[in-house]
């Protein structure tokens, strides 16, 4: 008798990446927390742009037509539709986009996006549901409060409003409103490790571990995905390890070399509980991947690597 976790775990939510969408059969498992290891460069955080402006653009009832090539139909109807399940299989479209910063303004995030995407895509781009985290995160540091907010806005009152709950207390908070059958950017592991090491915050490193346990936990419960960024080669190995422990999946985009001359983008999967079987098994599939200006981030070749014994 199937139970309702089995009745999530057959149900996938769309990357919007259609090269990977295909490839994984509809998309990951919804309720999965996905970590996106990546080297500087190598596109981890265009990937997320990507996928996050894709399915924004596959909420228009028009991007469906175009890309399924079906009359326009309401999202029931195009989830009813056997071009689309076939497509996508049993996938369902996330409700909303949200986008967590610790350190980074919109308008950074806005025009970073506006400088590597369609003009098309970018203007997608406002339809983000936007959480800048950046006072709660230098509230105990010695920026200056004037590079932050509003002149409104006291050193005081901010040192105040942060002491009563903490960063990992306010994400807490938001995601508890927001991430529910939503796709959610935190951005990034790497910033919220190096607000847990710093001694004058009240977090420890194994507030971070119980954050990231508890997120893997919850997002069952939620339905929709969770990306965390995280760059590799900052923390010490051990320390990354554990990160990586606490998410269903961990993609790892990084650079191949190729002679002296020549770089290429690649990624692949190092485990992801729930998926395909046979990318359970790290590096069992490896992708080249390219980044443009045209679409974004792309699968470009698939290369299989072999089962590990």
């Amino acid at each position: 008798m199937g139970t309702s976790m089995d009745k999530l775990q057959s149900i996938t939510m769309p990357t919007g990446i259609i090269s990977l969408d295909s490839i994984l059969k509809g998309g990951f498992p919804a309720g999965s927390f996905v970590m996106l290891l990546g080297e500087i460069g190598a596109g981890n955080a265009e990937f997320a742009y990507t996928s996050v402006l894709s399915l924004l653009e596959l909420q228009r009832n028009e991007s469906f037509s175009r890309a399924f090539g079906n009359s326009v139909l309401s999202l029931p109807e195009l989830q009813r539709n056997e071009k689309f399940s076939g497509a996508l299989g049993n996938s369902v479209i996330p409700e909303k986009i949200c986008y967590i910063s610790l350190t980074r303004s919109w308008e950074d995030v806005h025009d970073e996006i506006g400088r590597g995407f369609p003009e098309d895509l970018y203007e997608m781009s406002s339809k983000i549901n936007f959480k800048d985290f950046s006072e709660e995160y230098f509230g105990r540091s010695s920026v200056p409060i004037e590079w932050l907010t509003e002149p409104a806005l006291t050193f005081n009152s901010l040192r105040e409003k942060v002491s009563g709950k903490g960063l990992i207390s306010e994400m807490v908070a938001y995601l508890d409103e927001n991430a529910p059958k939503s796709v959610v950017i935190i951005d990034s592991v790497t910033t919220l490790a190096e607000y847990c090491a710093n001694p004058g915050h009240s977090a420890e490193w194994s507030d971070i571990i119980s954050f990231f346990r508890g997120l893997q936990k919850i997002s069952k419960k939620w339905g929709g995905i969770v990306y965390a960024l995280l760059t590799a080669n900052i923390l010490e190995s051990s320390l990354q390890e554990q990160i990586m422990d606490c998410a269903d999946g961990v993609l790892i985009f990084e650079w191949d070399d190729f002679g002296e001359t020549k770089r290429q983008r690649v990624m692949h999967v190092k485990k992801f509980r729930g998926l395909l079987p046979q990318l359970e098994r790290a590096n069992l599939v490896k992708f080249e991947t390219s980044v443009t200006t045209d679409h974004g981030f792309a699968i470009s070749k698939v290369k299989q690597v072999g089962w590990q014994r």
